[in-house]
This record gives C-alpha cells, structure tokens and sequence, in this order.
C-alpha cells in the first residue's frame, strides 16, 4: 500500500511539471505574454512599472466612475463606483501592489459615484480623504452615504473639504479644485471638478456636474487645458457643452459607463460632438478598465 502510494505521488508530480511546461509552451508559442494574461485577468506585474510614470487607469465598475492615479510611489482615486463594485475596485488596487491611498477624491455622493467607498475605506489606510460640503437641503439620506460616512470617520485620516482654488500635492501629481463654486439645488452640479497634473500632461475630473457647472467655471479667468477629460456624467447630454469641450482641449476622453444601461449613456449627441472636435474617446463599456500612462511629456493610451 505504501509503494502505492509512493508511485501515484510521483505520478502527480511528473504530471504536474509537464501540465507546467505544456501551459508555458502554450503561452510563449500561440503569441500570449504572460503580462498580457496578468492584464486580463485584472493583473498587472508591478515589476513593470516605471517609478518615473504616472498611470491612469479608469477602473470598469460598470454604471459608474472610478479612477486611480499612480505615480512614483503615491495614489489617487477619484470616486468608486456602486456598493457591487467595492471588491473589483480593492482587487484592482491590491493586485498592484498598493496598500495605501495618499488622496482619495469623492466628486458627489450619489452612489455611482460612492457606494464603494466604504468597504473601500476600511481596506487601505487613507491619507486626504477630499469631498464636497453638500447644502443641507440636498444632503442624501439613505444608508449607503450613512455607512459612507462612519467609515470617512472611522479610517480617513484628514477629512477635507474640496473649494475651488486650492492646490494638493501628492509627489509629483498635484491636484487642483476648481468647483463647486457656490451652493446649487442639483445633488450632480455639487460635484468636486478637479484637475490632476504631472509634467505636462493631466486629466481633468467633472463627476456629474451639468452645462450649468461647465458655464459658471467658464465665467472664471482659468485654464482648464488637460490631457485626458473623465466625460461628465458618463456622456449624458447635461454635460459636455461645446464651450467646455473647446476650454479643456483634450487629446483623449474617457466615458465611464455600464453595458446597455437604463440611461442611453453615452448620448449620440456627445460621442457625434466628440468625434467634431477630433477628441479620441473611449468606453469603459466596450473596453473595459482603460489605462494610460505618462511621461511627464506624453501622455499615451496602454494596450
């Protein structure tokens, strides 16, 4: 019984090494990377990372908007999709290595935009914890922006308040605040508008602010010039005015939004007038998590 056994584990094992080399032939020999196998199941190798690059990755959470930024050591992110999508946003994180989240933006507290948050928020240790003062009157009340608001308590380190005008750095990225600019009776158009730079290249952040936002933030003598725009309100026709898409120039644009959702996002009429302008857009619902990655100097998309 015992020689039996001792021959059956041998078979194992010598099954086990071929099964081994046959799956690295495979992959080496039929054109598949193995950090192309990382990269779709979720991955990334981290080994690959250049400490001198910052990488932008809209995270696919489906209906909703989540983005992380990374740069030479630090991390942002910007909102976390629904409360479904807490453990596809951890993972995410996780899997490059990150433990810690030196900012973390929260734009509006509709739960597209939050309802990850706090499972999020008890995974990492969280430095800057920044978000809108919301008016009284418009202050959701349900228990998703309830349990969002024990957990921003519970494990947020500074609680800040985002105003226009102020500047955060966080390494090399720096982030500005450039709305809300004063109360509004839309919970969307209390959204944080931000912008986060490195070098030369940035991406701006609108959350579900509408046309109303986009006029009174051009009323402004700024430049809101970037790289990449994250489109307002997941392509919804409320958002991206022609004026708005002309101030931020942008060479690419992300939409954010779930596979055949309720909403009709992304509207014809943005993705016709993105296409007018030459803006190089793309859907996290036909592409899934879209990365890019900069140089301080150009800004290019990740295949």
């Amino acid at each position: 019984m015992k020689r039996r056994k001792s021959i059956n584990s041998k078979i194992i094992t010598v099954a086990a090494v071929l099964l081994v080399a046959v799956l690295s032939l495979f992959l080496t020999k039929n054109f598949i990377p193995i950090d192309k196998v990382f990269e779709e199941s979720g991955l990334r190798n981290t080994q690959q990372v250049s400490a001198d690059k910052m990488y932008v990755s809209f995270i696919d959470v489906g209906q909703g908007n989540c983005t992380l930024l990374r740069c030479g050591g630090k991390a942002i992110l910007v909102d976390s999709g629904e409360v479904g999508a807490a453990q596809t946003v951890i993972n995410y994180i996780k899997n490059l290595g990150i433990d810690e989240l030196n900012c973390v933006l929260v734009t509006h507290p509709h739960t597209d935009h939050m309802g990850a948050m706090t499972k999020i928020l008890y995974e990492f240790k969280i430095d800057d914890l920044i978000m809108p003062e919301i008016p009284e009157e418009i202050i959701p009340t349900n228990k998703t922006y309830e349990k969002f608001l024990t957990a921003v308590s519970d494990n947020a380190g500074n609680v800040i308040a985002a105003k226009p005008g102020e500047t955060y750095s966080y390494g090399e990225m720096k982030l500005e605040i450039f709305a809300p600019l004063r109360d509004y009776d839309n919970l969307n158009d209390m959204s944080a508008v931000s912008r986060i730079s490195y070098g030369d290249t940035s991406g701006i952040f609108t959350g579900d602010a509408t046309t109303t936002v986009e006029k009174d933030l051009l009323k402004k003598n700024i430049n809101y010039s970037a790289t990449v725009l994250n489109v307002g309100h997941h392509g919804s026709k409320t958002s991206s005015s022609e004026a708005w898409l002309r101030a931020v120039n942008p060479k690419y644009a992300v939409i954010c939004c779930g596979v055949n959702n309720d909403y009709g996002h992304p509207h014809s009429l943005i993705t016709k007038r993105l296409e007018e302008f030459g803006i190089e857009y793309f859907e996290t619902d036909l592409l899934g998590t879209i990365v890019f990655e900069s140089d301080s100097k150009n800004f290019i998309k990740c295949d």
